[in-house]
């Protein structure tokens, strides 16, 4: 009967046991928690330096229709206006560079993600920026920028009033 009552009685955890346990299980919550974030991390970053987010083809803004250049990149490498000119490029989440045989070309994103744009660093002249395919409608394509103003001004001063 003794062994009976023994076998009823529930044994108390000490309090020391029991911080014990609440550690472990806060201890687990954490290392899970910074192993997820870290992953979610990671992923993001291997997403944001896919090349797949510079696919497509590009237009050059402000450049005459007729000396408009367009390029493309693909999984295949970069053509410029219909000819293949790189067979890879680079490419880290904010610059595009491709190597070909007239020298080096690097490009930044730029715009925004309703108007994406690319902006020709390497040559840095003549400027040049591109749009992406489909969002032409978001910028003005005959550009011109401040020379265009000049010519208009100067035209303006010489005209007879």
């Amino acid at each position: 009967m003794a062994n009976d009552k023994q076998k009823k009685t529930k044994r108390r955890r000490s309090p020391d046991q029991t911080m014990k346990i609440i550690r472990g299980v806060f201890g687990v919550a954490f290392v899970t928690l910074a192993i997820s974030f870290s992953l979610l991390i990671y992923f993001s970053y291997k997403d944001y330096v896919q090349p797949d987010n510079v696919y497509g083809t590009w237009i050059e803004i402000g450049a005459p229709p007729y000396n408009t250049e367009k390029l493309k990149f693909n999984e295949h490498g970069v053509y410029r206006n219909g000819r293949l000119i790189a067979t890879k490029f680079k490419f880290d989440g904010s610059t595009i560079e491709v190597k070909t045989g007239r020298g080096r070309s690097v490009y930044e994103i730029s715009g925004t993600h309703d108007s994406p744009q690319l902006r020709r660093l390497i040559p840095n002249s003549p400027t040049q920026r591109l749009i992406k395919s489909g969002y032409e409608d978001t910028v003005n394509m005959e550009g011109g920028g401040p020379a265009k103003n000049r010519r208009a001004a100067l035209q303006e001063h010489f005209s007879d009033n």
